[in-house]
């Protein structure tokens, strides 16, 4: 087998695992939505986990950050303000617009939720050796750095 051979056997394998990979990772946004309220979409939880992360930020801001109109982000804004998970407050640079954060609740309930994921993770490694899991984190790390 050719170094070339090797390479596209390898580039074969790694599509593959991503794929899987990516299966998952839909699947598991799904399972925390529905542990952070189990009326959340999973749309609109990577919202919510986006303001977390970022802080507070205008509903421009998200569609932007998302690629997605004004209609669909103001949709899944509505849910949220709804399910109590994020409040507007006014912008104070621009009348007529809102920053969108979150609200106690919704801080308490990511909390919990991520509290439980990493429980649940961290026993699915527990044979994996630190080195092991610091090492895949690395790899993943130059692998994400390579695609952005």
């Amino acid at each position: 087998m050719t170094d070339a051979d090797r390479r596209a056997e390898a580039m074969r394998m790694l599509e593959h695992e991503v794929g899987v990979m990516l299966r998952r990772v839909r699947k598991g946004i799904g399972e925390r939505a529905t542990a952070v309220h189990p009326e959340l979409s999973s749309t609109s939880f990577t919202l919510l986990v986006t303001l977390a992360e970022t802080g507070p930020k205008r509903a421009a801001d998200l569609a932007e950050i998302f690629a997605l109109d004004k209609g669909s982000v103001s949709r899944l804004v509505h849910q949220l303000v709804d399910l109590g998970l994020i409040e507007r407050v006014p912008d104070p640079n621009d009348g007529r617009a809102s920053i969108l954060g979150l609200t106690e609740d919704a801080v308490r309930r990511l909390a919990a939720m991520r509290e439980e994921r990493f429980q649940q993770f961290d026993a699915r490694l527990a044979t994996w050796a630190p080195g092991e899991i610091r090492d895949l984190a690395e790899r993943l790390e130059r692998f994400n750095e390579t695609l952005s």
